[in-house]
C-alpha cells in the first residue's frame, strides 16, 4: 500500500504543478514553457553508493555514472542515466567477496517552466539494474521509475535541484527516494555538478562535469 501511494503521489505533484501554471492569468502554456535553464546536456561523473546492513557493515561501492538530457519540444524531453560500481562485502574478519552493480534508466520527461528561474518536471523510464557477487550468479531486474520536482536557477551561474523518485523492479521490493543536486555554470558549456540520492537503506553520491549543448 505505501508503494501504491507514493507513485500516486509522485504522479498528483507532476499533475498539480501543470495545473497551477495552465491556469495562471494571462501565461499561456508557450509563453510559460520558455525559462533560462538548460535542459540539453550530457555528464560524465563519480559515484559512490553506500548500502547499509550488508554482512557485518555497511557496503561501499563507487565507479562512475552518466547522465544525459534532451528536449524534443519545448516541454518534451529524453532523459537516460547509468551507474555502474564496485566493491568488497565483508562475510566476516577474513573473508570477503566482490560486488558488482549497475543501473540504466531510460525514458521520457516533461517540464513546465513556473518562473523563469523555476522548472518543474515529471518523468517515466524504464529501469534495468544487475547485481552479482562475482564468481557467483548474476541477477537482474526490469522495472520502472517515476519522478516528480523543481529545478531552480539561484544566480546565473548557480542551479539548485530537488526530486521525489518511486522505483519498481520485477525481482526487488519497490522504495521511494529523495534526490537533491546542485550545478555551477564555469562557462556557457561547463558546469560542475553534486548529487545525492538517498533513502533509508542506502544512498548514492555523484559529482563530475555536465556539457551544455
Amino acid at each position: 500500500m505505501k508503494s501504491i501511494i507514493a507513485g500516486l503521489a509522485l504522479t498528483a505533484l507532476g499533475c498539480s504543478a501543470f495545473t497551477a501554471q495552465a491556469n495562471t492569468p494571462n501565461m499561456g502554456w508557450k509563453k510559460a514553457a520558455k525559462s533560462d535553464i538548460n535542459w540539453n546536456y550530457v555528464s560524465a561523473g563519480y559515484a559512490k553508493a553506500t548500502v547499509k546492513n550488508i554482512g557485518n557493515d555497511d557496503v561501499d561501492l563507487d565507479g562512475y555514472q552518466l547522465n544525459a538530457r534532451y528536449l524534443l519540444s519545448d516541454t518534451i524531453y529524453l532523459h537516460a542515466s547509468y551507474n555502474d560500481l564496485s566493491g568488497d562485502v565483508g562475510i566476516d574478519d577474513i573473508l570477503g567477496l566482490e560486488l558488482e552493480a549497475s543501473e540504466l534508466v531510460l525514458g521520457l520527461g516533461v517540464r513546465q517552466a513556473v518562473t523563469d528561474n523555476i522548472d518543474s518536471f515529471f518523468e517515466v523510464g524504464y529501469v534495468r539494474s544487475e547485481t552479482e557477487v562475482v564468481g557467483f550468479e548474476k541477477s537482474t531486474s526490469n522495472g520502472f521509475q517515476a519522478s516528480g520536482g523543481f529545478r531552480y536557477l539561484i544566480v546565473q551561474n548557480l542551479e539548485l535541484a530537488a526530486a521525489l523518485r518511486y522505483n519498481d523492479g520485477s525481482d526487488t521490493d519497490s522504495s521511494t527516494f529523495g534526490d537533491i543536486s546542485a550545478r555551477y555554470s564555469v562557462t556557457p558549456m561547463i558546469d560542475l555538478y553534486i548529487s545525492y540520492q538517498f533513502d533509508s537503506d542506502a544512498s548514492l553520491l555523484g559529482t563530475g562535469v555536465a556539457l551544455n549543448f
